[in-house]
């Protein structure tokens, strides 16, 4: 099976007037993207992301040439980021003028693995251009481990949520780490995987060390990096996961809000979802990249992605990725969401989804 194909556009763009010739030191790259479409004639990205379900069909990079000389090598190569970084396709044009290149990326039969993706834009063999991008699980579509060997050998190359959409400050003071009982969180370092209660197997998370988070009141539990904390949040004592203060982990968070049905008017879990994502729909840059249905502890959830700008821990203006789910656990319903600069976001998200896969609902034990 061949993962990738060239696609061109078919008229190259003309100096009026006058001839020119053009030096190597001319060329050019630039506005590296990944989408789920091009355009039919220029090649042109239209739908740009870099957060993609697992039941996608082809995802395009797309690069931009600018006063290329003739027979102006560019190369496109991928690599699957998780575990040990590897390649999986590549493909040089000669490209000459100014146009946009577009390379296709087709899923193995096994399907997407979930996980980090990057591509590199070559220039005569000198890497100009990177773009990252992640595939998340998508409803129905089992998630492949690894990704496997492409057919032709490719050449080596150098190695939740609250009821408002705000990101909680991470750098608020941490409370200590352990389970809302009292008791001391368990940990261990790469477990085996453990009994999984979702139909979808956990990511490969080399050298991490975990250690269980338990809530007896409400009856859950996960697996979360050992060296993260939690601390509560809010009128309703919402849990805030995230990494240590200092490191670029500080600026996830993982929240767990546990909503009580039989308190007070409380609609049901689809209209609590439609709710969330009206409030980021209606937020200012923000852009709805998926929504769907996923097993979790033995229950389709329903999830979106989303990214909005906001602000970072710094007070910088960036652009955050964020996950959404809600489960089932009546009396109670569990919102969960996962939300950092999408730069962090992209590097951690089968950390979130390992935290997702080890997700064990029992019965709540009232104090």
């Amino acid at each position: 099976m061949r993962f990738l194909f060239l696609y061109l556009i078919a008229a190259s763009l003309m100096l009026a007037g006058c001839e020119a010739s053009f030096n190597l030191s001319t060329a050019s790259l630039s506005e590296p993207a990944m989408s789920t479409a091009v355009d039919g004639n220029t090649k042109e990205p239209l739908e740009k992301a870099t957060l993609f379900p697992a039941d996608v069909k082809t995802l395009y990079a797309t690069i931009k040439v600018k006063s290329a000389p003739a027979d102006t090598a560019v190369k496109a190569v991928f690599y699957y980021l998780e575990g040990n970084k590897q390649q999986i396709a590549e493909d040089t044009v000669s490209a000459e003028g100014g146009r946009y290149l577009s390379f296709s990326l087709n899923p193995p039969e096994s399907g997407w693995p979930v996980g980090r993706y990057a591509v590199e834009f070559q220039l005569n063999n000198e890497v100009k251009e990177r773009v990252e991008f992640s595939l998340v699980p998508a409803a129905g579509v089992p998630v492949s481990q690894g990704f496997p060997t492409a057919e032709k050998p490719q050449v080596a190359t150098t190695p939740v949520p609250q009821a408002v959409p705000a990101v909680p400050n991470p750098s608020a003071p941490v409370a200590q780490t352990l389970n809302p009982s009292g008791e001391p969180p368990t940990g261990n370092v790469q477990p085996s995987p453990p009994a999984q209660t979702s139909d979808v197997p956990a990511a490969p998370q080399p050298n991490v060390s975990y250690k269980t988070f338990r809530d007896k009141q409400f009856g859950f539990s996960f697996e979360l990096p050992e060296n993260w904390s939690f601390q509560t949040i809010g009128v309703n004592s919402d849990y805030l996961f995230s990494g240590p203060v200092g490191t670029p982990e500080t600026e996830i968070s993982v929240i767990v809000q546990i909503v009580d049905t039989q308190k007070g008017v409380v609609t049901s879990l689809k209209d609590q979802m439609l709710s969330l994502l009206n409030q980021f729909s209606q937020m200012t840059g923000a852009k709805i990249a998926s929504k769907s249905q996923i097993p979790v502890a033995g229950q389709d959830s329903p999830f979106f992605l989303v990214t909005y700008p906001a602000e970072n821990t710094q007070k910088q203006q960036v652009s955050f990725g964020h996950t959404q789910l809600g489960l089932e656990h009546l009396p109670y319903l569990l919102l969960i969401s996962y939300s950092a600069p999408r730069d962090i976001y992209q590097q951690h998200v089968t950390t979130f989804q390992h935290m997702v896969d080890t997700l064990k609902l029992t019965a709540p034990v009232k104090e």
